[in-house]
């Protein structure tokens, strides 16, 4: 089994009912791949539920990542080393690199980025 992490371009193209993005998606959930999802993503890609639908079904069946207090030092410092200030991007790079996992990203430069500054080499995804 392969852990995915999806950042707010992968929710976004979901949610647009992007084919790429929902074959890939549906093709991961068949094959058995954990499906994680950093909480502060979803807050950046929901804004109507009632609308959302098809995203709201996606995020029911994934592993929110809350972000937490211990998670402050470790983006933080991160976000420092790198040169750059997106904490949602730098959580995702966080959480990423504690399970190995791919991320799916539209943000794919930016991800790998950080993950280089964490001296980590995982797998960057396009939606």
């Amino acid at each position: 089994m392969k852990t995915l992490v999806y950042d707010g371009g992968m929710l976004i193209a979901i949610d647009k009912c992007q084919f790429v993005a929902l074959r890939r998606h549906q093709d991961w959930v068949r094959q058995g791949h954990r499906i994680m999802v950093p909480a502060p993503v979803a807050a950046q890609a929901v804004r109507d539920p009632r609308r959302q639908v098809r995203l709201v079904r996606l995020l029911s069946g994934c592993d929110l990542v809350p972000f937490q207090r211990g998670d402050v030092w470790p983006v933080g410092t991160l976000l420092a080393k790198a040169g750059t200030s997106d904490v949602v991007d730098g959580f995702v790079a966080v959480a990423a690199a504690r399970v190995s996992a791919a991320v799916v990203t539209s943000d794919g430069d930016d991800i790998r980025h950080l993950l280089e500054t964490l001296s980590v080499r995982l797998p960057v995804l396009a939606p």
